[in-house]
């Protein structure tokens, strides 16, 4: 008998922003997050703003920067997973390659991140600890959507 597995391409993506919150993650894959690896990372090269009107950020790209943007690097997302990340980040982002690394080894790691789209304006310097303290119940009760995040006004 001779059986023939069938590969599944799958993709990784860097979680920056909201992601990194279990609570998040939970609720947006549901019983898909079995499905991949979460290894600490960080990005060099950009900074991260808090969307205006809104509780979340956005990223930008600034060779300039030598700051580590801490996040999670998640392996293994098949195209389900992807689909509904996608959809949770909404029309005013989209996906594009970047270099992470692996925060225990500085192993480089080809990702995706969810880059905004030039309509999102944006203030100020946006920090995962001081958003998950004091903004994390506001995000949730007033821009968190299984449909999306909530578009800022």
């Amino acid at each position: 008998m001779n059986l023939k597995m069938e590969e599944v391409e799958t993709k990784t993506l860097f979680f920056y922003g909201t992601l990194r919150d279990e609570r998040v993650r939970e609720i947006v894959i549901g019983d898909h997050i079995k499905q991949f690896n979460l290894i600490d990372g960080y990005l060099i090269g950009y900074k991260l703003h808090r969307v205006k009107n809104a509780n979340y950020p956005l990223i930008l790209r600034d060779p300039s920067s030598k700051v580590k943007i801490c996040g999670l690097i998640a392996t293994g997302l098949d195209e389900k997973i992807v689909r509904i990340l996608d959809i949770f980040e909404g029309e005013n982002y989209s996906r594009a390659e970047v270099v992470a690394f692996q925060a225990f080894d500085d192993t480089e790691v080809t990702s995706e991140i969810y880059m905004p789209k030039g309509s999102l304006q944006y203030s100020e310097e946006w920090i995962y600890e001081d958003w998950y303290r004091h903004e994390r119940e506001f995000f949730f009760q007033y821009d968190f959507g299984i449909e999306g995040v909530r578009s800022p006004d």
